[in-house]
């Protein structure tokens, strides 16, 4: 029986302003993991490009969830999919196009990712030319909206039933299945394990993560977190580039 599962946030939380894992930080995960505690990483980040270094590739890893929970894997088993519609998908990507022509709009339809009138194929790194209204006919994972700056968008009012929408920290808009959010992928982490919500662990440093934090047993916000997550937590640690996880896990967990 496990006694602990910790659950990490990727961008600003685990990984440092570089987009790199510190030795310290790495050393404290897997010691974690040598002391018997699962690990897992719930993040917005899509799954890596065929060729691409992964950022997690030298830690453990028990569980993983992509695009804050559209796609939850246990192991190399995928246990939930919560995904848009490819017509809702399509639907929203109309209306907005036609009301606001000068927003910019990222889709991930795997195994294909849309930017800037252009596809790329994950597994094969094939990549064409193709247009919003052209797009392979995939359920969407997220879709990613960067405004024109004079445009004051409801996306409320562009959503379908199964989509809601959220901001990040830098003002981009992410659309989502109203079911790939982390704090869901979280249960589900606490289901598939058989550990209780008391003993999960999280940590976070953007809103996306507030309900995740609350959820856990523990929630851990980085010292660069937005103010509203660091309310929400229940430690606020350092910062992501000041060794923040590292030293939450010796003071907490090792005591040292």
């Amino acid at each position: 029986m496990y006694n602990k599962l910790l659950l990490f946030d990727l961008d600003d939380t685990l990984l440092t302003s570089k987009k790199t894992i510190s030795l310290c930080t790495s050393a404290a995960i897997k010691a974690c993991k040598e002391k018997g505690m699962l690990i897992g990483y719930i993040t917005a980040r899509a799954r890596p490009f065929r060729g691409e270094a992964f950022f997690i590739d030298n830690l453990p890893c028990d569980f993983i969830a992509y695009y804050n929970g559209a796609e939850i894997c246990a192991g190399d088993k995928t246990i939930e999919s919560n995904l848009i519609p490819y017509k809702d998908a399509i639907s929203i990507i109309q209306k907005l196009s036609e009301a606001y022509p000068k927003t910019a709009i990222g889709v991930y339809l795997e195994p294909w990712s849309y930017m800037r009138g252009e596809i790329w194929n994950i597994d094969t790194g094939e990549k064409q030319k193709c247009s919003l209204f052209d797009l392979p006919h995939y359920d969407v994972q997220r879709m990613r909206i960067v405004f024109d700056a004079d445009d004051d968008i409801q996306l409320n009012d562009y959503l379908t039933e199964e989509a809601v929408s959220f901001l990040t920290s830098d003002g981009t808009a992410i659309i989502i299945n109203k079911n790939a959010v982390k704090e869901r992928a979280l249960k589900k982490a606490s289901e598939w394990f058989q550990i209780p919500l008391c003993d999960i662990i999280a940590f976070g440093d953007d809103v996306n993560d507030i309900a995740m934090l609350k959820m856990a047993g523990t929630g851990v916000a980085m010292g660069n977190a937005a103010d509203s997550v660091k309310a929400a937590a229940d430690y606020i640690t350092e910062s992501n580039d000041d060794e923040g996880i590292c030293n939450w896990i010796n003071n907490n967990l090792f005591h040292m």
